[in-house]
């Protein structure tokens, strides 16, 4: 079996439907305008008939389809000896998504030649569920929304809600005392016993003080987050280490990690509780399933970044043990949208996510979905 071409294209589908269109970050924000859907993907197609497809998240389409260049001719089984190889081009290298992107596609294959789902090529399941935590992205922070939201998800089964922070650290007290109003809001709605945690990533966090986000960390510390999310600037391991070791609240960052070695700097130095790379940036199934391997020499959990990945990183977390990998990302709003082209919609079911479907990840674009397609 040989590849004979990579091909790039995108999919636009109808207007976005109420739960795919996200609400105004903060209390006053308008919420986002409804607009026709419209996706990326990746497939790598061979002499005998079977393609992979992968949705790409982020990357050039241009840049993925001329890396996709240089598995013409390859046999997609031999998933590591590629992988190799893209990541010794240089440029490449420095481009990790791209070869993420077609690392998952080429396990998509790899799967279909198979008949299997990802997880069984890499010796699972482990495990029959996964437990979810709902990734409240899109959803109006304004308290008393947040808290009514946060009470329709529990009653669906979640055990674990993630809120997205409107106010960084340019709002001085102000921010502080907003944040800790929704956090507060969260938890008297869902009761001591459901796991709330906390990102900044719409609010900005390179504007942050390390003082500041202490400050904040104490304040929240009566609400008994499971986590603190990426509080500073991705890579500012100093400020996260320090946050790290004043406040009881544990530390998640690490989505914008894309290899073992980062991610073996970043557990030594930076004081995480919990890693999240992500399958789509993060060199793939080849090397998630090494920064796992990594981490758990640390004692470190690893809960990948999982919105637009969330097949992708079901996957891998079936064929890793709980100790491990405890938990899902669930983005409720993103996957309305990441989803929006495939036949089927694979998401938790009262609260835990079930054995995925193959074979490969289980993808396949339902053609009446599509309004129109244009290949890259």
């Amino acid at each position: 079996m040989k590849i004979t071409a990579v091909k790039v294209f995108e999919l636009e589908g109808r207007i976005q439907q109420p739960l795919a269109v996200f609400e105004g970050l903060r209390a006053g924000q308008p919420p986002h305008k409804p607009a026709p859907h419209r996706e990326r993907f990746v497939q790598v197609e061979t002499d005998e008939g079977l393609s992979g497809l992968q949705y790409i998240s982020h990357g050039d389409e241009k840049e993925v389809k001329d890396a996709g260049q240089l598995l013409i001719g390859e046999d997609p089984r031999r998933t590591e000896a590629i992988w190799e190889k893209l990541y010794s081009n240089v440029s490449l290298r420095q481009r990790m998504p791209i070869i993420a992107v077609l690392d998952l596609a080429l396990w998509d294959l790899v799967g279909k030649v198979r008949n299997a789902p990802v997880y069984e090529l890499l010796g699972g399941p482990v495990r029959e569920r996964v437990r979810a935590y709902a990734g409240m992205l899109g959803f109006s922070t304004d308290p008393g929304a947040a808290a009514e939201a946060s009470a329709e998800y529990v009653s669906k089964g979640f055990t674990a809600l993630k809120w997205y922070l409107p106010y960084n650290g340019s709002f001085g007290r102000e921010g502080i005392n907003g944040n800790v109003a929704v956090v507060r809001a969260v938890r008297e709605a869902v009761g001591p016993d459901v796991e709330i945690m906390c990102d900044w990533v719409l609010a900005n966090p390179r504007l942050n003080s390390v003082l500041w986000a202490i400050d904040l960390a104490r304040r929240l510390e009566e609400f008994r987050p499971t986590w603190i999310e990426e509080p500073f600037n991705f890579d500012d391991l100093d400020s996260h280490r320090r946050l790290a070791e004043s406040t009881s609240i544990p530390l998640a960052y690490g989505e914008h990690f894309y290899n073992r070695w980062q991610i073996k700097q970043m557990v030594e130095t930076g004081r995480p509780t919990v890693v999240q790379p992500d399958p789509i940036w993060a060199g793939g199934v080849s090397e998630m399933r090494k920064i796992i391997a990594v981490c758990s020499t640390y004692g470190v959990a690893v809960v990948p970044h999982g919105n637009e990945s969330c097949r992708n990183a079901l996957h891998i977390l079936f064929a890793h043990q709980e100790r491990n990998c405890p938990l899902a990302e669930w983005g409720v709003r993103i996957n309305q949208n990441s989803q929006h082209f495939f036949r089927d919609f694979y998401g938790p079911e009262n609260g835990y996510f079930p054995l995925p479907r193959g074979p490969g990840f289980g993808y396949a674009i339902a053609p009446e979905k599509v309004a129109r397609r244009v290949d890259l």
